[in-house]
């Protein structure tokens, strides 16, 4: 099931693969879910691409999973307090995480330096012009401690954890086996 070049993917790319085949369906299968070719899913799986937020959310919605535990920022979840989305919400993904900002006491440029972007393109994730990457939403959820399926909808609870406190990919390797 798992090659030896496993070792060296995200616990991202290992779930995303480990739910196709626990799910016992073809990356063809997902592909066609999701709007995408077959080639995009398995670059997703072996780490060759990063699955951008638009398609990570809907394959949190086709798998019924949180986008927490794609993400590893979780080992297991209450499925109840969860209405995954099967599309992105830009705005309210940007007011999310203009909360999610101002509950941290950042201005723009304090908050846009601590993830690593410019200003004006945290401006354009906030007022929902511009869609952030599957990892800059990851890494807004290790460093400021919130839930990504809080910040796009999936749960309306506010989900914290400490920050930072996430499952390594050896760890998850251990936990699905490889």
């Amino acid at each position: 099931m798992y090659t030896e070049n496993s070792k060296n993917l995200t616990v991202m790319e290992i779930r995303i693969k480990w739910l196709r085949d626990l799910k016992g369906i073809t990356q063809q299968e997902v592909a066609k879910a999701l709007g995408v070719s077959q080639g995009l899913v398995n670059s997703w799986e072996n780490g060759y691409l990063n699955i951008s937020l638009k398609k990570l959310v809907k394959l949190s919605y086709f798998y019924g999973v949180p986008i927490d535990y794609i993400f590893g920022l979780v080992t297991d979840y209450n499925k109840d307090i969860y209405t995954f989305k099967s599309e992105l919400d830009l705005k309210y993904l940007g007011k999310k995480v203009r909360l999610v900002r101002k509950m941290a006491g950042l201005t723009q440029d304090e908050f846009a330096k601590a993830i690593h972007k410019e200003r004006s393109c945290l401006s354009y994730y906030e007022c929902g012009k511009m869609a952030m990457s599957s990892a800059d939403l990851k890494e807004i959820c290790n460093d400021f401690g919130f839930s990504a399926d809080w910040c796009v909808g999936n749960t309306t609870k506010c989900i914290r954890r400490d920050k930072k406190v996430r499952i390594n990919d050896e760890e998850i390797k251990e936990y699905i086996e490889i």
